[in-house]
């Protein structure tokens, strides 16, 4: 897995947690009191998160960057 930045890191994570806090079914068992963005930060640290970041370079090329 590549290195993600920091800004694609909060953008993953506020996605995930965006898509738990509608309904979507969490893949790790979230302990008490953990907020959705807790969670979603636990599963990026796990690979878990079915979302991909796309980077888009000056020469017009476009890099899928799969997170699991």
């Amino acid at each position: 897995m590549e290195v993600l930045t920091r800004f694609e890191k909060t953008r993953l994570i506020s996605a995930r947690a965006l898509q738990l806090s509608l309904g979507a079914p969490p893949f790790l068992k979230a302990k008490k009191g953990m907020s959705m963005l807790d969670l979603a930060n636990e599963e990026l640290n796990a690979k878990l998160i079915p979302l991909a970041i796309l980077r888009q370079f000056p020469s017009g090329e476009v890099k899928k960057v799969e997170v699991f």
